[in-house]
Parts: C-alpha cells; sequence; structure tokens
C-alpha cells in the first residue's frame, strides 16, 4: 500500500459503493480498503482497520451517518470523515459539521470534487496532527506571549463583545502590548464595537503574506486609541474564501513575535481557519448561557475539543449573561456539561446595547459595573493571576485618565 491513503466506503446502496470505488481506484495515491454496508458495520470496520478517510453516506440503516460520525470521531479520532448526501440544506450541512465531518460532499458530485476533497481532507489532518506535534515538542512556539481564543459553535452569545473588553482590558490596565484578531472572516464586526473604519485587513495581510514580516506586520493593522492593535475581518464576505488555515498559523508566528497577548474573535464554526486558531491557542474561552439550545452546543463542542486532544487545562468555561432569574442553574449547567464555570459575566442589556452602539468598550465607559468586574476576572484568568479590585487604587485613574485625553 506505501504511501496510499486508505478509504473506508460506507454506503447501503451497492451501485453507489460500486460507482465510487471505480472512480478512486483511478487514482494511484487512493485505495479503498474496506466498505461498510450499515451505520453499526462502518463503525466496526472504523474501529478495526482505523483508515485515513471514510466516506460516509448520510442516511445509513441502522445507525444515521451523522450518530455513526459522532461515534467514530470520539472513539477513532486519526480518520476524517466525508459525508455524502442528496441534501443541500444548510442545516444537515451544519449537523455534519458539529458531529465532526471534515467535508460534506453533494450527490451526484464529480470525480473531481471526489478526489480533491479526499486530497484536501487528508492534507488538512497531516497538517493538523503535525502542528500539534509541533506545539507539544516546542512549547516556548510562542514563547514571551500568549494565544487566547474566544470560541462558541453558536452565534448571538457575545463573543465579540467579551473579546474586545477583554483585549482593551488588557491593553490599558494592564499594559502588555495586545493584538486582537478577528477571525469572523464572513461577518466580523469588531471595527464597529471599536468606532474603527477598516482600511486594510487579514485579506490584505495573507495576500502578501510571502512578504510580511514583524516589521511591517503593523501596516495591515488597525490603531485603537489606547494602543490595541487591530487586525480586521475582509470587507466582502466572499474573501473569506481565499484564506487558508496554514496562512492563518502563518500570521499567528508572525503576531506572536511582536505581542505579547493575541486575542482571537473566532467564527462559529470548526472550518479549517478556526482549528488553525484553536490548535496554536494556549488558552480557549468557550462561551455558554443558560438557555437549552446554548448548552447543547457546548456539550457538542467539549466533545469535540476532548476529540481533538486539546488539554482540558486549556479550555475555560465563561457563562455570559448570567442571571439568577433564568430558569436552569449554574449547579445544572456545570452537571450536564460535566465542567465547572470559570467566570460568570452578569446580564445587563441596557449597558452592553449602549456600548455597541457608541462604539466604546464598557469597561472604559462603566468600569465600575458588575459586568467589568467579571471582565477583569476573566483577563487575571487569562494571565493566570489574581487581582484584588477594590484595593487597586489605581486601576479606575487610568481607564478616567484615558477617556479625558
Amino acid at each position: 500500500m506505501g504511501d496510499s491513503i486508505e478509504i473506508l466506503l460506507a454506503d447501503d446502496m451497492a451501485e453507489t459503493r460500486a460507482n465510487v470505488k471505480k472512480l478512486i481506484s483511478l487514482e494511484k495515491n487512493l485505495e479503498v480498503v474496506a466498505e461498510a454496508v450499515d451505520g453499526e458495520d462502518v463503525i466496526e470496520k472504523a474501529k478495526e482497520i482505523r483508515p485515513d478517510i471514510i466516506l460516509m453516506d448520510i442516511n445509513m440503516p441502522k445507525i444515521k451517518g451523522i450518530k455513526a460520525t459522532e461515534i467514530i470521531t470520539r472513539e477513532v479520532s486519526e480518520t476524517s470523515i466525508i459525508m455524502m448526501s442528496v441534501q443541500e440544506e444548510q442545516d444537515y450541512l451544519r449537523k455534519a459539521m458539529v458531529a465532526g465531518a471534515r467535508e460534506y460532499l453533494i450527490k451526484p458530485f464529480s470525480d473531481d470534487e471526489l478526489i480533491t476533497a479526499i486530497n484536501q481532507v487528508y492534507e488538512l489532518e497531516v497538517q493538523r496532527k503535525s502542528s500539534m506535534k509541533r506545539n507539544k515538542q516546542q512549547s516556548e512556539k510562542f514563547q514571551g506571549e500568549k494565544v487566547v481564543s474566544v470560541f462558541s459553535s453558536k452565534g448571538g452569545v457575545g463573543k465579540t463583545l467579551l473579546s474586545v473588553n477583554l483585549a482593551v482590558y488588557l491593553q490599558q490596565l494592564k499594559e502588555v502590548d495586545v493584538v486582537l484578531v478577528d477571525l469572523d472572516l464572513q461577518f466580523g464586526d469588531l471595527d464597529v464595537l471599536l468606532d474603527l473604519t477598516p482600511r486594510i485587513t487579514i485579506a490584505d495581510a495573507v495576500d502578501e503574506l510571502d512578504s510580511l514580516t514583524v516589521q511591517n506586520i503593523e501596516d495591515y493593522l488597525l490603531s485603537y486609541e489606547n494602543g490595541l492593535q487591530v487586525l480586521a475581518s475582509p470587507l466582502r464576505p466572499e474573501e473569506a474564501e481565499m484564506i487558508k488555515g496554514e496562512q492563518i498559523e502563518r500570521l499567528l508566528e508572525i503576531l506572536g513575535e511582536k505581542f505579547d497577548y493575541i486575542i482571537i474573535d473566532t467564527a462559529q464554526s470548526f472550518s479549517e481557519n478556526i482549528l488553525a486558531a484553536l490548535d496554536n491557542s494556549d488558552l480557549i474561552l468557550l462561551i455558554a448561557m443558560l438557555d437549552l439550545s446554548t448548552i447543547r452546543n457546548v456539550r457538542l463542542c467539549l466533545e469535540v475539543m476532548e476529540e481533538l486532544e486539546y488539554p482540558e487545562e486549556s479550555i475555560k468555561l465563561i457563562l455570559n449573561r448570567y442571571s439568577k432569574d433564568i430558569g436552569i442553574s449554574v449547579e445544572d449547567l456545570e452537571e450536564n456539561l460535566n465542567y465547572s464555570v470559570d467566570v460568570k459575566i452578569p446580564s445587563n442589556g441596557e449597558l452592553t446595547i449602549d456600548s455597541i452602539n457608541q462604539g466604546l468598550p464598557f469597561i472604559l465607559d462603566k468600569p465600575q459595573a458588575k459586568i467589568s468586574k467579571e471582565i477583569i476576572k476573566m483577563a487575571d484568568l487569562v494571565m493566570g493571576e489574581e487581582t484584588d479590585i477594590e484595593d487597586k487604587e489605581g486601576w479606575l485613574n487610568k481607564i478616567t485618565n484615558f477617556l479625558n485625553k
């Protein structure tokens, strides 16, 4: 077999398996090593063979393709799964990706689409494993700084607002050099929350990545008033398609040479770009809220991160919009997730909406508010410190002086 990519083909239709197998047989670097006819069969063979790639039909008998994907992702983490389906709905795509699928092919697909997907998914997994191995062997890769990703697989949880206030506080009060990266490449709005007008974005930085250095990286950054630097998302959603995971990793390396802290506001997905950021993060702040939909998504996130072998100690659970009046208790949340909440950000809709509309982070505008004090706790979590807010006389003065400039 040599260097062939080993494939397990899972589809209940014999004709489909024959056609796909014929296409694959034309490629010298690909080999179908086994076939499966139902969900139970593919799980059993995946555990036994541990192939590089599984081509999985979404509508398998006995155990559906998405459920089988969840199980295989959990128990055979070295295997990548490509889902095949006749359904084009976004909901199916989202469920497949959350379950652990790396690609989603719509039937009928061409031979080029199939072969390209297999090679790309395999190469991405090779790169990801290589990157994680380097990180383990060289913990000093981002020596002198820390990469922090603020993540959620569900939108509308306040992730961007927390990212902004965390970064502003670190820059203003901790007096460290911080860069805030907008990795919501299609619909990022960090610039709006900081009242900035992008003149250059991450798309420009990637386009000129070959000439990018620690000396000229600031040419691609926006400057906030307190010295915080911002790498903005692309101006057009379609530009996101041109940005790849390895380019994100290279950008982080360059930024890491210049800044003490890199705060990444991620998109709500396990896409190639987000995985590149998460793989290279020292800390992941996973945002939760006390509603059943978000809790379910957080639980799936934690399961995926466990399968990706992210260290448990590098994942911190941040509860946003916390209120005792909400029916689900923190204790119920922790029991459901089997994970402890590290910081509880209280609900304060009026303050946060005003902050967004004014483009002024609430940590600066209302530093004595309860929500601001929890941001400080989150910052201390990031820095591995403990701050007695009431005894720290200078911190309010620093903010006041900044606002009065």
